[in-house]
């Protein structure tokens, strides 16, 4: 390897999540740049900072009620996180992802659900930690919640994410790294006959400008609403859990052997025989920010001293956030090291 990369030795390099296990399997290459070289887009983007804030707000309102006076105050920490990235001149850019968007979509999601709280309590939300795959392997996460019904003995996860488009949303669920991950959680934690599984839950912002006009002006909606909440229950069997596990394990060996290839590499090789390309993600969402990279480096190692222009180095530890509730779970349902 690179002197300057053996001489880092990152601890995050040994951290794996179901975020970075899944830019693993899309594209290996993408992996190395992103959670390698820690390599960063420099501008921030507003659908990860307006998701972030609107996860804030789902947790306020999973803690309090689903009252008008929850909503505003909801909303207040959704704004006060929002803007530590995003001021009021950038709205117009970002529409319909905005703050003013975000208060009438809370009021509607609070009147959707407002059976949440009557049926399941939030035993803990924001939560972190790290699971057993196996003897060797472990998985760090961070999951939204873990809710307890009230009047049965079952409990399950929500978890918020937000969007632009209903269609097909559901079908990304069902075999994700993230669904496996928070099930295996659930089933680590709970007798097996109690796990309902991972509800996904999506507050789609549409792009209906006549919509949102309309709401903003507290006009009558002579259109579509322009939000929508999907909602997907992504219980996974024992059994289905079984080929999640041994996925899981193949791709953590992958990602180590990946990792012992690059200490073989060398900076006057033509070639980084480590972290292959994949084609998958060069269009996928808005496009990959490493495409131009991979088209003109074939050995990334001879030009990885420091970030390119336009770029910054900011390295992803699942461990290293804050959260509420943190759990190290080992292989058994024993008592969690909490």
């Amino acid at each position: 390897m690179s002197n300057h990369l053996i001489e880092r030795n990152l601890p995050s390099w040994k951290i794996n999540d179901a975020t970075k296990v899944n830019e693993f399997t899309t594209c290996p290459r993408k992996y190395f740049y992103s959670y390698v070289l820690g390599w960063r887009s420099g501008i921030p983007s507003n659908h990860l900072v307006f998701g972030t804030s609107w996860h804030i707000a789902m947790e306020y309102l999973l803690t309090h009620d689903y009252s008008i006076n929850s909503v505003i105050k909801a909303h207040e920490e959704f704004l006060s996180d929002y803007r530590k990235t995003f001021g009021p001149e950038t709205d117009e850019l970002f529409w319909p992802k905005t703050p003013d968007n975000a208060l009438i979509a809370l009021n509607a999601y609070a009147k959707q659900f407002a059976e949440d709280l009557k049926n399941w309590e939030p035993l803990y939300t924001e939560i972190a930690g790290k699971i057993n795959i196996n003897d060797e392997q472990i998985l760090h996460f961070r999951m939204d919640s873990i809710m307890k019904h009230r009047f049965k003995e079952k409990v399950k996860s929500i978890e918020h994410k937000t969007g632009s488009m209903s269609y097909n949303w559901e079908l990304q669920w069902p075999l994700s790294m993230q669904n496996g991950t928070y099930s295996h959680v659930l089933y680590c934690l709970f007798p097996t006959e109690t796990v309902e599984g991972v509800t996904f839950r999506g507050s789609i912002f549409k792009k209906s400008k006549k919509g949102w006009e309309q709401l903003l002006n507290r006009q009558p909606l002579t259109v579509q609403p322009p939000y929508e909440f999907v909602e997907f229950p992504a219980r996974k069997s024992p059994e289905q859990m079984n080929t999640w596990l041994w996925n899981t394990q193949l791709h953590l060996d992958q990602i180590a052997f990946n990792f012992e290839l690059l200490g073989d590499c060398r900076e006057d090789e033509e070639v980084l025989y480590a972290f292959p390309l994949y084609s998958t993600s060069c269009t996928k969402y808005f496009g990959c920010e490493f495409l131009d990279f991979c088209q003109a480096w074939q050995n990334p190692l001879q030009r990885c001293f420091e970030p390119p222009l336009g770029f910054i180095e900011e390295h992803w530890d699942p461990s290293a956030k804050p959260a509420k509730k943190v759990f190290e779970i080992g292989e058994t349902k024993d008592e969690p090291t909490t």
